[in-house]
């Protein structure tokens, strides 16, 4: 018999579970290192940027010199000559001088700020300034992007582009990272194969592509998939041999009440630590979590849509709280107009797979379908949610949109 878990009591028992999780570090290359996580804080060695640059395409001066400048009145300064792109420049300003600087260019030492070549004429060799500029003006300075000594990574992040280009710009080749998690995914069932054609009574393997493919998506190592028939000892030996070789195993089947759904007496049976035994969502109440050896084990129901929002509401929060990630976990949505009336499932908080329409704003379409069924879940483009105890949504409502997998 279930006793069922709120989804807000099972991700608080999550992150308890898994904050001491055991983890391994690699050290590789950073060109490598995109959607890792660092398993190191770094600092930069140097100031970025490490010379005074135009953010402009403009002429260096000293500010004062152009304070009364206007377009009326311009201010008429000698043209000393043109900084090249990546090299030192040559030149040093006096009141009545300017430089050409693109942008990115180095100013002269004692220039003040570059004024926009919008603002300037041509006048023989001279250049008429027609706009007053204030001090540092159009300039980047030095050490004003990243001063030396300062955290340009902190442990814990996960290194998306931006992260990565902040390392190569402060010199970093190499950087030590989590490795990723090694998960077994097991799909069980007497009804399940790959072979074609199909049997009375016999349906294609879904669970198991699906679910890869979200944890690679996360990048999650799934070093092995396996299809297991409804077999107590099978189950159990491929649990077993899971957790000794793997970081992770995450199941689908066998998480019902019934006389073949053996998740629960195979997690009993060896002395894991079950922690939730069936949580109060729709789909998916027959949710299993457990922790055996400080592993844990994700044991989701058979249907494909279930398992998927399952999945897709906890792993989030798994992911999170095993790396001890300091990222926000932010959903994003977009919001748009309900085409239908939505029910709730009573006591249970509802995922309902919706599409959206091209629309201003967008029109939100719900997608009925049985929980053992694919082709909403490859049509939708989200979920919108009712909580437990709400009495649905009404057509032309506005409800928020959550994006599906990605």
């Amino acid at each position: 018999m279930f006793i069922v878990k709120s989804i807000k009591e099972a991700k608080r028992l999550l992150n308890q579970k898994c904050e001491n999780y055991s983890l391994e570090t690699i050290r590789i290359d950073v060109d490598q290192a995109l959607n890792y996580i660092s398993a190191e804080t770094i600092t930069s060695s140097i100031e970025i940027p490490h010379f005074q640059r135009s953010t402009v395409d403009g002429y260096a001066v000293i500010h004062n010199v152009v304070s009364l400048a206007s377009a009326q009145s311009p201010i008429n300064l000698e043209l000393l000559g043109s900084v090249e792109m990546g090299k030192a420049c040559k030149y040093i300003l006096d009141e009545q001088s300017t430089v050409y600087v693109p942008t990115g260019g180095q100013i002269p030492h004692n220039a003040t700020a570059v004024v926009m070549i919008e603002n300037t004429d041509t006048l023989g060799n001279d250049i008429l300034i027609s706009k007053r500029v204030s001090k540092w003006e159009n300039v980047l300075l030095k050490g004003s992007d990243i001063q030396e000594n300062t955290v340009v990574i902190h442990k814990n992040q996960r290194l998306t582009p931006t992260r990565l280009g902040a390392l190569k710009a402060v010199g970093v080749e190499q950087i030590t990272v989590y490795k990723k998690l090694k998960t077994l995914v097991i799909s069980t069932g007497d009804e399940i194969t790959d072979q074609l054609p199909l049997g009375i009574g016999e349906v294609l393997d879904i669970n198991t592509h699906t679910i890869k493919h979200y944890l690679q998506n996360k990048h999650i190592d799934v070093v092995k998939t396996h299809v297991i028939k409804d077999n107590f000892e099978e189950f159990k030996s491929a649990i077993l041999k899971g957790f000794e070789d793997h970081d992770l195993i995450v199941a689908s089947g066998g998480s019902s009440v019934g006389d073949r759904d053996y998740t629960y007496k195979v997690m009993e049976t060896i002395g894991a630590d079950i922690f939730v035994h069936g949580m109060n969502i729709k789909p998916g109440k027959p949710t299993v979590l457990a922790t055996y050896k400080n592993k844990l084990f994700i044991g989701l129901p058979g249907q494909p849509s279930s398992a998927y929002m399952v999945l897709q509401t906890l792993f989030p929060t798994i992911y999170k709280a095993i790396y001890a990630l300091d990222d926000l976990l932010l959903e994003p949505y977009v919001e748009g107009v309900l085409t239908q009336n939505v029910a709730s499932a009573q006591g249970r908080t509802t995922y309902q797979l919706v599409m959206i329409e091209e629309a201003y704003p967008l029109n939100v379409v719900p997608l009925h379908s049985k929980s053992g069924m694919i082709r909403a879940l490859k049509d939708a483009y989200g979920y919108i949610i009712l909580e437990a105890g709400a009495e649905g949504y009404s057509k032309g409502e506005i409800v928020k949109v959550y994006r599906l997998g990605d």
